[in-house]
């Protein structure tokens, strides 16, 4: 797949971040705030619903190895084309990091990261759309929308479970803001070390997963060419 890992520091500030449940097929906002008594809390925040836009910073994704043993996040990436560092830890599982912005839905800049197999699918499928369209190379960014989710079943020794793998789609593609510059990914590592210690934060509750897409209908042969926008307003 098209991703990379890193496992430098710099004193880069803490991103917060959105998170996927693979199990309920369920987008959610994590939103970090600090109490009176000093202690920090995190609220999980759905945001599946309407289908959710922002803009994807494709063209730094990063893989590598991530685990959350403990609760407490150890990601160690490295750019997309690098080769991966050695497994950490028999608790570290493959997987991706990419910076998503949106000044509404998100408040600003935020990442996301997983190692669910379904929802690196999903970026390994967006990332390809993004590399094979002639406005990456015009340096622009895509906005993205996460559309629903498909079910994925899988069979074990144990019996059968269902994920939900996420369908992102590229909307069009705008001007890169000055919010999400070019050489400023956050390390693995920084992060790490810079997020206050919190414990694992509750499951959300059980909701039912947004409803299975089906597939897109095939593009007239003059399909108009996708819109360009020279500033992200709209979210």
């Amino acid at each position: 797949m098209a991703l990379g890992l890193n496992t430098s520091t710099n004193g880069a500030d803490f991103i917060p971040h959105i998170r996927y449940d693979a199990r309920a097929g369920r987008l959610f906002r994590a939103d970090r705030a600090q109490g009176s008594d000093g202690r920090w809390e995190t609220t999980m925040v759905d945001i599946t619903t309407p289908p959710p836009q922002f803009l994807m910073d494709l063209a730094q994704i990063e893989v590598g190895w991530l685990s959350y043993a403990g609760g407490t996040p150890d990601l160690r990436m490295v750019p997309f084309g690098t080769p991966l560092p050695p497994v950490p830890s028999k608790d570290h599982k493959q997987g991706f990091r990419v910076r998503v912005y949106a000044p509404k839905l998100l408040g600003g800049l935020r990442e996301f990261a997983s190692s669910a197999k379904v929802a690196i699918a999903a970026m390994d499928a967006v990332h390809s759309q993004f590399e094979a369209a002639p406005e990456r190379g015009q340096g622009l960014v895509p906005v993205v929308s996460f559309v629903g989710t498909t079910p994925v079943t899988t069979k074990t020794p144990q019996g059968s479970s269902t994920n939900y793998a996420p369908v992102f789609r590229i909307e069009k593609w705008v001007t890169r803001p000055a919010d999400l510059p070019i050489g400023a990914v956050p390390t693995a590592a920084t992060a790490t070390a810079s997020a206050p210690a919190q414990p694992p934060a509750a499951p959300p509750r059980h909701v039912s997963p947004p409803a299975p897409v089906a597939p897109p209908a095939p593009a007239p042969a003059a399909a108009p060419a996708p819109a360009l926008a020279t500033h992200d307003t709209e979210f």
